[in-house]
């Protein structure tokens, strides 16, 4: 059995006891140490005020990023880009801010060849029709999604948890399905969905081809806890056999920040033997059949 499907968000151990958190560059070499290979680039880490990301050094952060790919023999394969689930509701200054560190996500994923970068839909009032969210998450969506075309890559929109109004398969799937682009697909989040209480099964089914990249986590159904599968009351059988019968040819990618964000530094490196441990299995219930070279 290889961990050839298996992939971490940077942002795995980057939760610290003390309320911080370390940046990926930092993370990186601890993770290939522990064996990690598949990486999910957390470029939320743009949120963070103090964020290099966020000033003129950030091609240097980037490149950085570039030279352990090459170091440690490492596979970029998704980026999380940050997002603000009131974007439609912020003034003009903040929105044009927040959209250029998205833009900036995906020119820095561009230049370590990564393949989805992934990407929260905006949220309405709650009062709004569904289709009139939809045209405004188009015509915001829009320009990313060109810039991400024009350079070979994709984007990835990811479901929402309870509280964004895009949350509903269908609803997500007639976004994806209005850009008329195969450079535009689905991230599907267990978590958020499973705190909709919702049927994972048909969810998949219904993503269909359209799935092209996860954020694996667990929860109670409650809270989005982000614990590592089977920590919570996810249905992990149900959702790896629906998977495999729809041909998912992606990765299963950890978002599993808060599971060790009260853990001392010196076991984090246990429990990222573990993570791999707990990801081989959920793999073996996919016949554990490494990505096809169109996901890489």
């Amino acid at each position: 059995m290889t961990n050839e499907r298996l992939a971490t968000s940077t942002n795995i151990i980057s939760f610290r006891r003390d309320g911080g958190k370390t940046p990926m560059v930092e993370l990186i070499p601890r993770l290939a140490e522990a064996g990690w290979r598949n990486l999910d680039l957390n470029f939320c880490e743009m949120m963070n005020p103090s964020s290099v990301l966020r000033t003129d050094a950030w091609r240097g952060y980037v490149e950085r990023l570039s030279t352990m790919k090459e170091e440690f023999g490492l596979r970029y394969i998704q980026s999380h880009a940050p997002y603000d689930y009131d974007r439609f509701a912020m003034e003009k200054s903040a929105a044009t801010a927040s959209d250029a560190l998205v833009k900036r996500a995906i020119l820095a994923s561009a230049e370590l060849e990564v393949r989805h970068v992934v990407i929260h839909p905006a949220k309405g009032d709650g009062s709004e029709p569904a289709a009139r969210l939809r045209e405004k998450n188009i015509r915001w969506l829009s320009p990313f999604v060109e810039i991400a075309e024009q350079r070979g890559i994709s984007i990835a929109l990811e479901n929402l948890d309870a509280q964004g109004e895009i949350r509903e398969a269908e609803e997500l799937c007639a976004l994806v399905d209005a850009f008329a682009t195969p450079s535009v697909g689905v991230c599907y989040d267990f978590g958020h969905a499973h705190l909709g209480g919702q049927d994972h099964a048909r969810n998949i089914r219904t993503y269909g081809g359209r799935l092209v990249a996860t954020h694996v986590a667990d929860n109670h159904g409650k809270t989005d806890e982000h614990l590592l599968p089977f920590y919570g009351t996810v249905p992990w059988e149900q959702c790896m056999k629906t998977l495999s019968e729809i041909g998912y040819a992606g990765y299963l990618t950890y978002e599993v920040m808060f599971f060790t964000s009260h853990l001392p530094e010196p076991l984090k490196p246990s429990m990222l033997r573990h993570a791999m441990d707990v990801g081989m299995y959920l793999c073996s219930m996919m016949g554990d059949e490494p990505p096809t070279e169109a996901s890489r």
